[in-house]
């Protein structure tokens, strides 16, 4: 299902691309800076988020950009009696592609999807060692943004985030498990500025 809905999602916005490329001409680089929330699933705890990137605006239909992130203060439970959690943080590299609709000249609503990589690390506890694990990760979402000046928009999005695993080496008398899926329902706030 997800491997079809990812398909689906990359044929719309090469469409897209290919049609509306002429018909207005949109084409900037941007940098962006956003920050927001982040909801964990399961034993995974929430989070504050952090983001730079850099990417393109193809046409008024079709972006898409480069981002760097940062997901830190959590934890996630690794126990068996939900007794103690280890503080996580991941660095998430992901490139995101973007299909917007005009509702009006000034906002658009948008849905996107993103692929790269995902490194976690946790820290020690006191019958385990923490460890870094690097994965595959992805993303999906929608949003509104709103265009303040021909430099200048901000926009409001949800997305659900799957960055893979976070382990742990686990040692003499512990009792729990060693990975955890980091999963998350995430809100964040972008402020992107063109050039």
């Amino acid at each position: 299902m997800k491997k079809h809905l990812l398909s689906g999602f990359a044929a719309a916005l090469m469409l897209f691309a290919a049609t509306s490329a002429s018909a207005y001409d949109f084409s900037k680089p941007y940098v962006l800076a956003e920050g927001g929330y982040s909801m964990g699933t399961n034993a995974n705890g929430d989070a504050g988020i952090l983001g730079v990137g850099a990417g393109y605006h193809i046409n008024k239909y079709f972006r898409t950009d480069l981002t760097v992130g940062y997901r830190g203060w959590g934890n996630v439970d690794m126990r068996a009696d939900r007794s103690k959690k280890t503080d996580v943080w991941s660095i998430p590299v992901l490139a995101n592609f973007y299909l917007s609709y005009p509702l009006t000249q000034k906002f658009d609503v948008y849905g996107m999807a993103g692929l790269g990589m995902a490194w976690n690390k946790t820290d020690d506890m006191p019958d385990a060692k923490g460890a870094t694990k690097s994965n595959f990760a992805w993303t999906i979402g929608a949003g509104i943004e709103h265009m303040f000046t021909d430099c200048m928009a901000l926009d409001l999005g949800y997305r659900y985030s799957d960055l893979g695993e976070a382990r742990i080496k686990s040692r003499a008398g512990f009792t729990g498990k060693s990975k955890e899926d980091m999963r998350s329902h995430d809100i964040k706030l972008t402020a992107r500025y063109y050039f």
